[in-house]
């Protein structure tokens, strides 16, 4: 685990494509990052959180135009719900299709239906765009404990745990505040919030 007190987008960037996990602040607390894409670094957060491999990761894209990109079954109407809200604290639930899902690690193999954030964060928004491709993500702290506005709350968390993230990048400390709202948008007839 390698601590660092400046935000590098490009390290950032290469950690995650090279299979790295990385925890960096967000809009709402400090985030667990890592390549979708990648089995191994997918297995890692779940290892770190000490979370339920039943309970799905989201993904974070830096814009509706890339989201639609890799999962392209969206409705005009759902389209402008979503442009209502982002950027901003939300997570919202779409179904996708077994073929777009197909693309991801084998732990989005299952899920008919996704989680994903456009957070309201330029640095990290710049480097999902850069990156090109969504990045998986989840609040940076162990299942069942309490969220971390600043990078020492979390290493103070996994200091006695084996599985640490590779990098964390400390962007100093975060005004405290709620993590993001989930609306299920399955259905734009039936919104449904599920952590308000």
């Amino acid at each position: 685990m390698k601590v660092i007190n400046k935000i590098d987008a490009a390290t950032i960037i290469e950690a995650i494509s090279s299979g790295k996990t990385v925890v960096m602040p967000f809009d709402t607390v400090y985030g667990l990052m890592a390549n979708p894409f990648d089995d191994l670094a997918m297995e890692k957060i779940y290892q770190i959180k000490g979370r339920d491999f039943n309970k799905p990761i989201a993904l974070i894209f830096s814009s509706i135009h890339m989201l639609k990109k890799f999962i392209p079954l969206i409705s005009t109407e759902t389209e402008r719900y979503i442009a209502e809200k982002v950027p901003g604290g939300y997570t919202f639930i779409l179904p996708w299709s077994k073929k777009d899902r197909r693309k991801f690690s084998l732990h989005y193999q299952k899920l008919d239906k996704i989680g994903f954030r456009i957070p309201d964060n330029k640095l990290l928004l710049d480097l999902i765009s850069q990156h090109g491709k969504p990045i998986a993500a989840t609040s940076a702290n162990i299942s069942g404990k309490e969220n971390c506005w600043s990078a020492d709350e979390f290493i103070n968390q996994i200091k006695n745990q084996k599985e640490k993230p590779d990098y964390i990048f400390d962007g100093g400390e975060l005004i405290a505040s709620q993590p993001s709202k989930v609306i299920d948008i399955s259905s734009t007839s039936d919104i449904k919030i599920l952590r308000n």
